[in-house]
Parts: C-alpha cells; sequence; structure tokens
C-alpha cells in the first residue's frame, strides 16, 4: 500500500530531526539542541521541498553567518547598538521574503541570523567560537532537513510543473467556455467563484513549481526563459480574461453577431486554441495552427446605436482583440518549448515602467511588527529574569516572521500543538528520557515524537502551531551529551509559551486590531483613497509635466488599486461571518468581486485616458468630463472615509444624468466635426474613452448597491 504524502512528510521531518541530533552528538557539540531547533523552523514553511528551496535556505544561511560575525566584530560590547543592527536585519529579511521569490533564503537568513547573534550573548572572550558553533549547529539542522527531503521520495518537479500548468491550462479553459456562454445569452447558471479562486491557487502551484524546476532538471534550465514566458502569458491570459467578462453586462441588449460580424469565428477560435494548448501540454502535437481573424464592425448596424452603445461595443471588441492576443502568445511559447513551433517565441508582455523604490505598506508593518516582538522580548530579557534567557528572544524571530507575514493565521492555531507538546515532552522528559541507553533509544524517542506532531497537525493552517510544538518539544528536552533531568526545567521552558503567545498577540494588533474585519475595513479605506487620488490627476488641461514625487505617488496608487482587492478577497474569507449579524459569506464575496470590478475599472480608464484624444474632442467635452469626475471624486471620497453615502438608487440617478448629458454632448460633437476633424482612430479612441467613463459608474453603482446591505456598524464594534 503506498504511502500517502500525510505520512511521507511527517517521516521526513522525523528523519531529519534524528539525523540532525545524531550528527551534532556526535560532534560534541555543548547545545545540540540549535539544530533541533533548526529542523522544527525549517519544516514550518516546506511541504514538497526541492533542491531549490534547499540551495536557497543554504545560501541564507551562509549570508546569516557572514552578517552575524561582521555584527559581533563591529559591536562586541554595545548591546543596543548590536541589538538595533540585528533587528533592522530581521525586519528587512521580513520585508522581502513577504513577496520574493526568495523567500525561502530570507526566511533562513533572518531566523539563523538570530540564532547565531543572540545565542553568542552574552559576549566573553570565546564569542567568535561561540557563533562559529552555531552556525555549525543551525548549518546541520538545516542541511539533514535538505538532503533528507531532496533524496528521501524526491519529487519531480519538471513534472510537477507541467502537471501544475496543464490543471492551469484546463481551468482557463473552462472559465472560457462558460463566460462564452453568458455572452451569447445561453443560460448557464453555473457558480464559477470556486473555479476563479481555484485558477489563482493553481498559477501560484505553477510559479513555485516552476522556480523549482529551474534548479532540479536541466531540461527546464535550457528553456527557462521560454517558461517565464509561459508564467508571463498565462497571467496575462487570466487578466484579460477577467476585464473579457467584466464588459458583459453592457452589451447584454446588443446583437455581436451583427454588430461584429466575425465574433463567433473569433471565440471559436480561442476555444480551438486553448484546447490546442492543453494539448502540447500533454506532450502531443497540435491538430491546428491558430489562425488570423478580423474583428471589422458593421459600419451600418453601429451607426444606428446610442453613443454609450457604441462606446460599451468598442470596449469589448478591445478586450476581444487582447485576450486574442494574449492566447496566441501563449499557444506559439508553448509551442517552441515543446518542438512543436516557430523557432523563436514571442516576447513576454511589456512591464509597465514606473519608479524603482515603491513601498508596500503591508509588508513595511510585517517587518516593523517582528522589530517590535523582539524589542520587547529583548527589554524583558535585560531588565528581568524571564524563563528561557536568550532562547526566549531567538522564539520571537522565527514566530514573528511566519505570523508577520501570515496575518489571516489566527494564532489559536498555535495553542493546541504548542500545549499538546510541552505536556507530552515534559511526560518524556521526566518519566522516559532518564531510562534511555545510548543514541538508539534516543533517536527512535525523537523520530516518534517528531512524526506524531507532525501527522497530527499537518495541515498548512496548523503550520505554525506545528513548528512551535517541535520547538517546544526540543527545548523542554534539552538533549545533550551530558543530560540533567530537573522538573524546574521543563517549568521554567513551559512558561516560554505564555510570554511569546503574548507579544505575538501585542504585536500583531499593532498599530490597529487584527481582527478580519477591522483589517478589511482599513484596506477598503485604502482603496478608495487611492481611487481619489488618482482621479484628482486625470483632468484634461494639464500641460505641466509632473515631478518625481508628483509620479512616485501616482505609481503607488497605481499599484494600490492593483494589488488590494486581492488582499481584499484574502481578508473577506477570513472574516468570522458568525460574530457579525446580517453578514453573510455570500454578501462579502459579492463585495470583494465588485471592488475587484472597480479596480479593473478604473485601470482601464486610466489606460483609455493615456491615449490621445482630438483637440475638438478636449474642448468640446471638457466642462461634462470634469462634472463627472468631481461628482465621482465626490463619492469615491465618501467611501474613502466611510461615511453614510447616498442610497445606491439615489447616486443612480444622478450619474445617469451626467452620463446621459455626456452622451449627448459627444453626439453633438460628432454632428458638429468638420469634415476631416475626426478620422476612425478618433472615433474609436473616443468611445473606448466613453465606455471606460460608463464601466467605471457602473462598477461604483454595483459596489454601491451591495454595500447597501451590509451592517457596516456591526463591523466597526469594538470586539474582544
Amino acid at each position: 500500500m503506498p504511502l500517502s504524502k500525510r505520512v511521507k512528510e511527517a517521516i521526513k521531518t522525523a528523519l531529519a530531526m534524528t539525523i540532525a541530533y545524531y550528527l551534532a552528538l556526535s560532534m560534541n557539540w555543548p547545545n545540540p539542541h540549535w539544530a533541533g531547533f533548526a529542523v522544527a523552523v525549517i519544516s514550518l514553511s516546506t511541504i514538497g521541498q526541492s533542491l531549490n528551496k534547499g540551495i536557497m535556505r543554504m545560501a541564507g544561511t551562509l549570508l546569516a553567518a557572514v552578517f552575524s560575525l561582521t555584527l559581533i566584530a563591529l559591536f562586541p560590547q554595545e548591546r543596543w547598538w548590536f541589538f538595533t543592527v540585528l533587528t533592522v536585519f530581521i525586519g528587512y529579511c521580513t520585508y522581502r521574503m513577504a513577496a520574493s521569490e526568495h523567500q525561502y533564503f530570507w526566511n533562513a537568513a533572518g531566523f539563523v541570523a538570530a540564532v547565531i547573534c543572540l545565542g553568542s550573548l552574552p559576549p566573553t572572550e570565546n564569542v567568535f567560537n561561540t557563533a562559529i558553533l552555531r552556525i555549525l549547529e543551525t548549518g546541520v539542522g538545516i542541511l539533514s532537513y535538505t538532503l533528507v527531503t531532496v533524496l528521501l521520495w524526491p519529487s519531480n518537479t519538471q513534472g510537477e510543473m507541467i502537471q501544475a500548468a496543464r490543471e492551469l491550462t484546463a481551468t482557463q479553459h473552462g472559465l472560457f467556455r462558460h463566460f462564452l456562454r453568458r455572452l451569447r445569452g445561453e443560460n448557464d447558471a453555473e457558480d464559477v467563484h470556486a473555479q476563479r479562486i481555484q485558477q489563482l491557487q493553481q498559477f501560484n502551484r505553477f510559479k513555485s513549481a516552476l522556480a523549482a524546476a529551474r534548479t532540479d532538471s536541466y531540461e527546464v534550465w535550457e528553456v527557462r526563459r521560454q517558461w517565464q514566458q509561459v508564467q508571463a502569458w498565462v497571467a496575462e491570459v487570466m487578466d484579460q480574461m477577467e476585464k473579457w467578462r467584466e464588459s458583459f453586462a453592457e452589451v447584454e441588449t446588443l446583437k455581436l453577431t451583427h454588430l461584429l460580424p466575425n465574433i463567433d469565428d473569433l471565440a471559436d477560435e480561442l476555444d480551438a486554441r486553448m484546447a490546442q494548448t492543453e494539448r502540447m501540454l500533454e506532450g502531443e502535437a497540435p491538430e491546428r495552427t491558430p489562425r488570423a481573424i478580423a474583428l471589422p464592425w458593421d459600419r451600418e448596424a453601429v451607426g444606428a446605436l446610442t453613443q454609450f452603445q457604441k462606446a460599451a461595443l468598442a470596449v469589448i471588441r478591445n478586450r476581444s482583440l487582447k485576450l486574442e492576443e494574449a492566447t496566441r502568445a501563449l499557444f506559439e511559447t508553448i509551442a517552441d518549448i515543446k518542438g512543436f513551433g516557430p523557432e523563436q517565441a514571442p516576447p513576454a508582455p511589456a512591464a509597465v515602467a514606473g519608479p524603482r523604490l515603491l513601498i508596500d505598506r503591508d509588508r513595511l508593518m510585517a517587518g516593523l511588527r517582528v522589530m517590535l516582538g523582539l524589542w520587547l522580548a529583548y527589554l524583558l530579557w535585560v531588565y528581568t529574569e524571564i524563563p528561557g534567557n536568550s532562547a526566549f528572544v531567538i522564539m520571537l524571530a522565527p514566530f514573528g516572521m511566519a505570523v508577520a507575514t501570515m496575518p489571516m493565521l489566527p494564532l489559536m492555531a498555535v495553542l493546541i500543538p504548542a500545549i499538546v507538546s510541552i505536556g507530552f515532552a515534559g511526560v518524556l522528559y521526566i518519566f522516559v528520557m532518564p531510562h534511555l541507553a545510548g543514541f538508539a533509544a534516543l533517536g527512535a524517542l525523537l523520530f516518534a515524537v517528531t512524526f506524531t506532531v507532525c501527522y497530527l497537525f499537518h495541515a498548512p493552517k496548523q503550520a505554525l502551531g506545528r513548528a512551535f510544538g517541535l520547538m517546544m518539544f526540543v527545548l523542554v528536552a534539552g538533549i545533550s551529551n551530558e543530560q540533567t533531568y530537573s522538573f524546574l526545567s521543563v517549568a521554567n521552558t513551559a512558561l516560554m509559551f505564555p510570554l511569546v503567545f503574548i507579544i505575538l498577540a501585542i504585536t500583531a494588533n499593532v498599530p490597529a486590531p487584527a481582527s478580519a474585519e477591522k483589517v478589511f475595513l482599513r484596506l477598503q479605506r485604502r482603496f478608495f483613497r487611492s481611487i481619489a487620488f488618482l482621479l484628482t490627476t486625470m483632468p484634461w488641461g494639464i500641460t505641466e509635466t509632473p515631478g518625481p514625487i508628483a509620479r512616485w505617488r501616482r505609481a503607488y496608487h497605481l499599484r494600490e488599486i492593483a494589488s488590494l482587492p486581492d488582499k481584499l478577497a484574502a481578508w473577506g474569507a477570513a472574516v468570522d461571518t458568525r460574530a457579525l449579524p446580517g453578514t453573510t459569506p455570500e454578501q462579502i464575496q459579492a463585495l470583494t468581486t465588485s471592488l475587484q470590478a472597480l479596480s479593473y475599472r478604473m485601470l482601464e480608464l486610466l489606460d483609455a485616458r493615456e491615449a490621445p484624444q482630438a483637440a475638438l474632442v478636449k474642448r468640446e467635452l471638457l466642462a461634462d468630463v470634469r462634472a463627472w469626475r468631481l461628482r465621482v471624486l465626490e463619492v469615491v471620497d465618501a467611501w474613502s472615509k466611510q461615511t453614510a453615502s447616498e442610497p445606491a438608487e439615489r447616486l443612480r440617478a444622478g450619474l445617469d444624468t451626467r452620463l446621459a448629458r455626456l452622451e449627448q454632448r459627444v453626439a453633438e460633437t460628432m454632428n458638429r466635426a468638420p469634415e476631416g476633424a475626426l478620422d476612425d482612430g478618433d472615433r474609436e479612441r473616443l468611445y473606448r474613452l466613453l465606455g471606460a467613463y460608463r464601466g467605471l459608474s457602473e462598477a461604483g453603482l454595483n459596489y454601491a448597491t451591495v454595500a447597501e446591505g451590509i451592517p457596516w456598524g456591526a463591523w466597526r464594534e469594538s470586539r474582544f
């Protein structure tokens, strides 16, 4: 009977723990528990280890060793400067690991630096030797875990990557077919929210597997640039498909097959193209190659539409063509990798250039929380007699980093594994360990305990508690070559747990409460403040070039509105609706979907505004566009302050009036335009811009309608 992944991962961790202790004890190192400590921490973020992760961790350990020895040499007797520089380094590692592809590198660097530096205190004449021992002890733990996970049941990262790509493209194909049925007006009641979440999870899994396969597989390394392009084009297909879906509501009343005669042919081509992409990932040659299909509109049929209907048609036509471009590039890139296509794959989609130094507020706060927690623990250690001494401060580093970078994980998830491990370790320490003779018996005990903890607490949500439990067992057992036994040792070590938990709880709620609904409200305020700022930067008539600070602020707010919807969705899923009467998970899901739509529409408007408009259009429509913009800005400003906004129906009536006026002015401008003043390109850009205004208004009204049904007062109430 084959072993489950749960059993295999537990065996790997248990075996790594046993080997780490065996090596440390064999070398007669004075504190072998640091090797076990390292195994416990490294297992925190590892499921399906690869050589790439092991290399990253060893490189992080090397950086931590160099940094720690330098720090000890610079400040051997100045403890305040010593700890200040150390906390800044660990805070920086936390900031980088929260979003870096090399998160394992930064995780190991921060944790190992804490072990080496704090484990070498107080400074003595042998401080350098002590630091070297900490490096060796910690390195043995990390190396043991890396080798075990790479050599025992090694995962085929190339196969995992290909499988992840297959699953991702299959999900995208399924979503496309669902969206296509909606576009054609077919009755499809299927709820695709779960599929959209699955698509994002599969994309993240594909990214992770690709990062590992570049190191583990020579075949992948040879075509690594093409695989990076696949990742970029898959992300582009995801983005364009969502934008394409968002444009459906405005064309529901239109007969697209009359207005865009080739729309069905294009849709069938995209459907077949996605199927052939899946076929190539299965290793089979495609049965057909992409066909170029133009998407002209029927001028006579379009001429009978209103201005806003023309605008909506221009938007969906533009998005259909962008989706065609993304799927074609994805097909050709995979064909190039598999040897079924041209020699040169198309380049990845161009990234938007912007200021390089953009601070992520959430990652910055994560780093500052870790630094605060370390300082609280350090001050307690310096001015009071706390149990554990330096080990107490060291524990705050890995767990502070984990909690800060996984803020949605409830701290209560740590309690049960930690309590179980402390009690279990105490019983073993007092009643079992004194009767063991030789490493054979001790190794069996280590293997059994580690396997049990990892097997019982195997779920991803229990990762923090699992690692905490293993660390408490290592510290309570206090294994060394000269073993002594004392109940006070168990009691003192057990007392560290509530102190660490209290500090983590304090820092998690700095500078504001960390309950999911409060965080959701804060992120929502930030989202609307960013929209308000961008609305103030887009009036026509500004001729001066913005300075570097203005460009930096604009880039910052652009990234905010692009990234915050995903964070809002994650925090929305963590909201406990049982404590919020009148709020259901479906309402929160609808709310986050409406915020995502607002993000897409705002970015679409900014993109449309970048296109050059004819001087006649700017002159004739300036006043009406300004009136619309100021009205929208007023509403968004109220949302950003979370003050009472106008009812959705009143908002709709007011915005419909302004949009009707704008549509009338567009029609008058078109009719009065001298011959040759507006070419086809000018008209198409104007229709696209008009559709972007309409789309943003509709997305805002949709948010207002959903938000009206949520009792925000209950969300703002303080809860303990």
